[in-house]
């Protein structure tokens, strides 16, 4: 193939009337091949016959897909989540630098007024969308795309304002023992109110994940080695039942997550706790998070069950982590982040960290201060 154009060897495949080319190959050698196209190119392709799109179905592992009504809260949301880098930002379709990767923007403008009897208003004359009607337009456009691509997806990132009903039912029933790696971000702190820096609200559609409720019963994620989660409104118990239902989970990622609760962090390192919500059998020894090895708690509120009084006698060193003693459980842990959770005594965490949990990479809640640490001064103000 080296000396061919692009467009030439696009011009072959779209032909069905041609004899031998990619039918001839093995489907391992096309799905190869497939994986160099662009997406614009990937989805033209899947329009020129049946098999054409049998293929561009399954070529189709890797995923990120953002919705949102402008264009600069698009391109900032991608930079926050390195999706793309400035140098990206020229185009909403990108194929990534991974196999079989793409990264998607879907750019809904507002909608249009009726001009009235002056027809004189241009800008002025859009309706802005409430966020209920948003964040529907936004899942119905991703339950589109995962109802075909998702039996073939292992790689699937969302980027939204929210998961309703639709999203994660389809969700739950079409990925469910292929997808590897989610992450649904919700946080937009661009937007301006105090609302993006709060978890969502609670909402059944999280059930739809863990295949609980009356119209996914049969439904629910369980192959996930990998869970990202930015403001969701995931209750503790439904995030219980949807890490317990992934066992090969290995990372887990939460931000400004409604289910970081002390709740879930006990249960998760099989620590005992007042607020245990799933009895545990007594031949189970291993805390259910066990096998993660990376756990991120990031601008996370309420992680403490009661108040660290640091103002009284010191602790000793074998209890120097108390209310933290669950992260004792998370055996193979390798990462571990509080970064910017509030009340959170970055002291403690850092001599727990030495004497009991000696984790190779801990993220404390804010750096700490040494005295002794020179500070760098731009030497036109000094």
């Amino acid at each position: 193939m080296p000396g061919q154009s692009e467009l030439t060897l696009e011009h072959q495949w779209y032909n069905p009337a041609m004899k031998g080319g990619i039918r001839t190959l093995p489907p391992e050698i096309v799905l190869q091949i497939l994986s160099y196209l662009s997406i614009q190119d990937l989805l033209a392709f899947g329009t020129t016959c049946r098999p054409h799109h049998a293929y561009h179905l399954v070529s189709l592992k890797r995923l990120r897909l953002a919705v949102f009504e402008k264009r600069v809260h698009s391109i900032i949301a991608s930079l926050q989540a390195g999706w793309s880098r400035p140098d990206q930002l020229v185009t909403f379709w990108d194929n990534g630098d991974q196999e079989s990767s793409y990264t998607i923007s879907v750019v809904r403008p507002q909608s249009r007024a009726s001009k009235g009897d002056s027809g004189r208003r241009t800008s002025a004359q859009d309706k802005p969308r409430s966020q209920e009607q948003m964040v529907r337009l936004q899942n119905q456009i991703f339950t589109r795309v995962v109802r075909r691509y998702g039996p073939s997806l292992r790689y699937l990132e969302f980027m939204a304002y929210d998961l309703n009903l639709d999203g994660a039912a389809a969700l739950g029933s079409k990925c469910q023992h292929t997808l590897r790696h989610l992450a649904l971000q919700f946080e937009h702190p661009v937007r301006g109110s105090t609302t993006w820096h709060q978890p969502a609200p609670p909402s059944e559609a999280w059930n739809s994940l863990i295949g609980i409720g009356s119209r996914c019963k049969s439904a629910g994620l369980h192959s996930l080695e990998t869970l990202i989660l930015r403001r969701a409104g995931i209750t503790p118990w439904q995030l219980m039942m949807l890490v317990k239902r992934n066992p090969r989970l290995q990372t887990l990622k939460l931000r400004t997550c409604r289910g970081a609760r002390p709740a879930f962090l006990f249960w998760l390192g099989g620590a005992k706790n007042e607020f245990e919500e799933v009895e545990r059998s007594d031949e189970q020894t291993a805390a259910p998070g066990a096998k993660l090895e990376v756990f991120w708690l990031e601008h996370c509120y309420r992680l403490l069950a009661h108040p660290i009084d640091q103002g009284g006698n010191p602790l000793d060193d074998e209890q120097c982590d108390a209310g933290f003693e669950w992260v004792r459980g998370l055996k193979s842990l390798q990462s571990l982040s509080f970064s910017e959770s509030a009340n959170m005594p970055s002291k403690l965490f850092d001599r727990a960290n030495k004497t009991i949990w000696k984790i190779p990479d801990v993220v404390l809640p804010y750096c700490l201060y040494d005295e002794n640490t020179s500070i760098a001064v731009d030497p036109r103000w000094k």
